[in-house]
């Protein structure tokens, strides 16, 4: 993170009373290393403890009713979302090279002569290095795409709700490569496009198909569309979240399940915790919201359905 430039933009602003957003991972160093040193330049700065998933999270709301004349959101690109007030993002990006690791695994992408990168803004610096060693590695013989998105701001750049810098190549590429750290991207990537995902994790140094960890999410959303079928009373999910409220699939899917002859309601809170929905007798959910949501079954102890899932009921 570069303090200097921080410092910068926000002085740049003139804003003398600042709400800051961090991400989990940074929480650790915002008292002493970021509120501490941007106060040094006689700017109030109010800390947000509330979690950050994402740019689709932005607290602009919070920094209004405090009276904040900006809002600093750290480790997120820009969505697009208008906000109550002016804001800064301050992206989090790392450095690293992928080539060793392409160069070590590159007998896993032998069979592919057309491939799609993606990854996230924290590794987005190192798609262009990744696209020009597998095209120099064989010898001019593959042909590597990266696509623009739809929501994400960068080329190649996917989030947990935005594939669609990979989709429109479902045709062209042979198989997609993801390029990061976490299973939780490449497996929302495998569970989008029919083509073979592979998985570059720089953790751990290797490339990996995806193909297990999709049959694996394959046979839970199955076991959670057959279990609903017998459900009656359904809670259909919905975010205040600015970048993650859409009402509108939410009063559709609702509109549905009810000319199935179920008992719908659609439940609305700023984040989704299995904590919030005690005492409420619902047997189903389906998750209008975070995509995250759903994969987290376990905790809510009952079946959770994407949208799209309802026709099949």
């Amino acid at each position: 993170m570069d303090m200097k430039n921080l410092i910068k933009k926000i002085k740049k602003t003139g804003a003398k009373r600042i709400l800051l957003q961090v991400p989990e991972g940074l929480k650790t160093y915002a008292l002493d290393m970021l509120v501490a040193t941007i106060e040094k330049y006689g700017i109030s700065v109010m800390l947000s403890a509330e979690p950050c998933y994402g740019a689709c999270d932005l607290r602009d709301r919070e920094a209004k009713l405090l009276g904040c004349e900006l809002l600093v959101h750290l480790g997120h690109s820009d969505m697009g979302l208008k906000t109550r007030v002016p804001t800064i993002y301050d992206e989090y990006r790392m450095k690293f090279n992928p080539v060793p690791v392409l160069r070590k695994n590159i007998t896993a992408l032998k069979p592919y002569k057309k491939i799609c990168l993606v990854t996230t803004l924290q590794f987005i610096d190192s798609l262009k290095s990744a696209k020009k060693f597998l095209e120099s590695a064989a010898g001019g013989r593959k042909k590597i795409f990266i696509g623009n998105p739809l929501k994400a701001k960068y080329p190649g750049q996917v989030l947990g709700c935005d594939f669609s810098a990979a989709e429109p190549f479902s045709n062209m590429a042979e198989c997609f490569l993801f390029m990061g750290s976490g299973s939780f991207h490449p497996i929302g990537l495998a569970m989008k496009v029919e083509k073979p995902v592979m998985f570059l994790d720089i953790e751990a140094r290797k490339i990996r198909s995806m193909a297990e960890d999709k049959r694996k999410q394959e046979i839970i959303r199955a076991a959670n569309i057959h279990k609903a079928r017998e459900c009656r009373g359904f809670g259909v999910l919905v975010s205040t979240k600015q970048g993650q409220m859409q009402i509108r699939t939410a009063e559709a899917v609702r509109d549905k399940l009810r000319k199935k002859g179920k008992n719908v309601w659609i439940i609305v809170m700023d984040e989704i915790s299995p904590g919030k929905l005690m005492g409420l007798k619902l047997d189903c959910l389906v998750n209008c919201a975070c995509p995250r949501l759903t994969d987290d079954v376990g905790q809510f102890k009952k079946p959770i359905l994407n949208p799209e899932d309802v026709e099949k009921l």
